[in-house]
């Protein structure tokens, strides 16, 4: 069994890597998740990058116990590997995907003689990049 301080930390991460399957991508998460079991075995390692394969078809089923039934594996997966490899705890937040930062708001201002390409622009221009509409304020 487990100690409290490394099941909760094993859970909170489980969690997380989750959620971040279904919202960032396969890819990605399989990218991170071998990363952080680096220090296992290559059996443990390619059991971690197949879980997330996993992870995913089972997310594609509307039965609410599925996300459940996820979580919990993932926390015995981490778990087990923290017990065996402790100087992984600093690094469990690399398996969370890091949320969008607010928009950022670009102001571009032509001035000068010359030729501007497709003519004068006359009002403005927004890109949102990363984060929600600003409602077009």
């Amino acid at each position: 069994m487990y100690d409290a301080e490394l099941m909760a930390v094993a859970t909170g991460a489980a969690s997380t890597l989750v959620a971040a399957i279904t919202t960032s991508g396969v890819e990605k998460m399989r990218l991170k998740v071998a990363h952080f079991f680096r220090r296992a075995t290559p059996e443990q390692q390619r059991a971690a990058t197949d879980a997330v394969d996993d992870t995913a078809a089972q997310l594609t089923s509307p039965a609410p116990e599925t996300r459940a039934l996820a979580e919990t594996a993932w926390a015995q997966l981490i778990a087990r590997y923290l017990a065996e490899h402790r100087d992984a705890l600093s690094e469990v937040d690399e398996l969370a995907v890091p949320t969008p930062s607010a928009s950022k708001v670009w102001n571009q201002h032509n001035t000068g003689t010359g030729t501007f390409i497709g003519g004068d622009v006359h009002g403005g221009m927004t890109f949102n990049h990363g984060g929600a509409s600003d409602g077009g304020r």
